[in-house]
């Protein structure tokens, strides 16, 4: 080995003393490029540093690599001898790239750029030139000519908070690029087989036509590109006021937004990304017209800048102002403009809700580190928060640890739920629905329990809203149709009876990607379940939304053959045009009328019991947890009744365990 590497160094550094050159000045244009103003130890250190990674290495590998291949393996004019070269070529430019930019120690493309220029010009030397002289003379030439076309454009990137500096597509651009060019300089085997300095055949002058016009394309669509990023980012600075609101630009607050908490990191001050919204501002500009809508956001930015002038207010978009400000005192200076922009409300009562997201006490080098990404998350953490601001009006919530655990819940909900019900973090629990006259158990409502690894057991609201608003419940509601499916078989195996269920369908299940309908017809088919044995359950507040869209499927799950039960009745402000309606088969007593359970609630009980009684209804009380409401219930006429007093949820294996639960009212206490 050590004659053979002996051998090579002989033979590379005459041959290919032209990739030497180029790295000398390679290193030479970085310092040029980006540490011109630097001292003279910094600018040499770079200038060896930058040689050391450049194409020059690269080459020096790339050529060892492929003669050790071909001391062992002889691919000599096969396919296979072109995808080595071409490999070989390419595999040491990557990490020396990813070395190159921490020397630039600049983010973004800028060093993968520099890369390529330098690259596309040794590869089109090795493509054009006929004798090594003229390699070094293309090498040199070519790569100064770039480097000079590109020398503004170069310098943008490594000074300025450009987008491109979190534009993958750019940098994939250039890499993509090195591979094509690669392959056109392996093509006619000038260089990298140590052979001849010579190609002299038709293929060779058709890739160097080839490859010529692949560098010229290049350069033509990176100045494209450069110049209409660079003309549409200037014009952003220039106009750094939101025209409407004289409000500073959401592009402004990204780029003076590292200074500022620096300033106020060096004097000891914490400071806070807010966020707002103005509800209700729709409903100004519809009946009073735009300009009033446009007035009552300049005052609010007016309030902003005159509460807060040592920070930056910025209008993200539509009704949302964003921005930093010192976050000691910031709750009651937002109270303050909440209640005065509040005052601005003309018919309509506008409805001011701000989200803050504290940036704690930040070290100088943590501050060092402040970019696009870290602050535009930190916008969408305190938009976040205006998300749990609970009831209706206005309030100001900050985005605490609590609030961070949600989010991270919520977001790992969505993510996983199919993961949930593959892995049974989902499961199934029953909760008995009892006869009021026999005392026996009826049947079961199914209701789903998440356990997860990570989180541990998840309360119902924490996933259950999440995907009720990404429309994604309707896969944890099929999901307790498919377990129930596999509880009957294995009960029926054993010889014993099993009871119906019923089960919740959301709102959003009816708005899902797939047919709903035709989801449970083919479980059900596909499992044997019966129809008797399957009711489905519609929340009150599901037919808030479209009532052709709920009476479709009341209408629907009836010509399947399920009975369809109201849930939550009386939580909502039309329970008598429901009755009137829809023709429920059973209607579910909401549980806050045994949570209060006075004469008012036992009065509108009673007339729920005897009015679905009328109307052919079946009547289920919710929540009931003392011997005195059960009597009560079945004083009034109630069918069934359900709650703690019973049973809480339980497991499948818990409620099968045992022969079914028979509640007898004397053993009720």
């Amino acid at each position: 080995m050590k004659e053979f590497a002996a051998q090579w160094a002989m033979g590379y550094f005459p041959r290919d003393y032209t990739d030497v050159f180029q790295g000398l000045l390679f290193g030479c244009i970085t310092v040029i490029l980006a540490f011109r103003a630097s001292d003279s130890h910094t600018r040499m250190r770079k200038f060896i540093l930058s040689f050391l990674v450049s194409y020059n290495t690269a080459q020096m590998i790339s050529s060892f690599l492929y003669l050790l291949i071909n001391r062992y393996f002889d691919f000599s004019g096969t396919l296979w001898d072109f995808l080595i070269a071409s490999a070989c070529l390419l595999f040491p430019v990557f990490p020396l790239t990813s070395l190159y930019k921490k020397v630039l120690g600049v983010k973004g493309p800028a060093a993968v750029f520099i890369y390529t220029l330098f690259f596309n010009a040794n590869c089109m030397a090795m493509i054009v030139a006929m004798t090594t002289m003229q390699r070094l003379c293309i090498t040199a030439g070519l790569s100064v000519f770039l480097t000079w076309i590109f020398r503004n454009d170069i310098r943008y990137i490594i000074t300025q908070e450009s987008m491109l500096r979190t534009d993958r597509r750019f940098t994939g651009t250039a890499v993509a690029f090195m591979i094509l060019i690669a392959a056109e300089a392996e093509l006619p085997r000038i260089v990298i087989n140590g052979g001849r300095d010579t190609v002299g055949n038709q293929l060779a002058y058709a890739v160097a036509i080839v490859g010529a016009a692949l560098v010229v394309m290049f350069v033509i669509f990176m100045k494209f590109n450069f110049f209409a990023i660079m003309q549409y980012e200037n014009y952003i600075r220039k106009n750094d006021d939101d025209q409407t609101t004289c409000a500073k630009s959401f592009t402004y607050l990204l780029g003076h937004s590292a200074a500022l908490i620096r300033k106020n990191s060096d004097a000891g001050r914490s400071m806070a990304i807010f966020y707002t919204d103005i509800e209700n501002l729709r409903d100004v500009n519809v009946v009073h017209g735009y300009d009033a809508g446009n007035d009552i956001l300049q005052r609010m930015a007016s309030c902003l800048t005159e509460v807060f002038p040592g920070g930056i207010i910025a209008r993200a978009s539509g009704t949302h102002f964003t921005g930093i400000v010192p976050f000691s005192g910031s709750k009651n200076d937002f109270e303050k403009i909440i209640s005065k922009t509040e005052r601005l409300s003309i018919d309509e009562t506008l409805a001011i809700k701000v989200g803050v997201r504290p940036l704690g006490s930040m070290s100088f080098s943590d501050v060092n580190k402040v970019d696009y990404k870290y602050l535009i998350s930190m916008v969408d953490q305190a938009a976040s928060a205006i998300k749990y601001i609970s009831g209706p009006g206005s309030g100001m919530l900050c985005y605490d640890e609590a609030l961070e655990l949600n989010e991270k819940i919520r977001t790992h909900v969505l993510a996983n739920v199919d993961r949930a019900v593959r892995k049974q973090w989902l499961k199934v629990y029953y909760q008995p629905v009892v006869d009021c006259i026999t005392g026996e158990t009826a049947e079961y409502e199914a209701l789903s329990r998440w356990t997860d690894p990570l989180y541990g057991f998840l309360t119902p609201d924490k996933f259950i809203v999440p995907l009720e608003n990404a429309r994604m419940i309707y896969k944890v509601d099929l999901n307790v149709l498919r377990s129930f499916g596999y509880e009957l078989e294995n009960v029926e195996a054993t010889g014993r009876k099993a009871l119906p269920i019923s089960f919740n369908i959301s709102r959003t299940d009816l708005e899902a990607e797939v047919d709903i309908f035709e989801e449970i017809e083919k479980i059900m088919t596909d499992m044997k379940i019966p129809k008797d044995m399957v009711h489905v359950e519609l929340t009150e507040s599901a037919l808030n939304g479209s009532a052709s869209v709920m009476s479709e499927a009341v209408n629907r799950f009836h010509e399947m053959g399920l009975e369809v039960w109201m849930d939550d009745f009386g939580s909502g402000y039309s329970s008598l045009n429901v009755l009137k309606d829809y023709n429920f088969d059973v209607i579910k007593i909401d549980m806050e009328f045994m949570r209060k359970f006075d004469h008012r609630s036992k009065t509108i009980v009673s007339s729920i019991c005897e009015m679905a009684g009328s109307l052919g209804m079946r009547t289920v009380a919710e929540g009931v947890e003392t011997q005195e409401q059960y009597e009560f219930l079945k004083s009034v006429g109630c069918t069934y009744a359900q709650g703690y007093l019973f049973s809480k949820p339980l497991p499948a294996e818990e409620i099968y365990a045992s022969p079914i639960r028979c509640f007898q009212a004397d053993r009720i206490h």
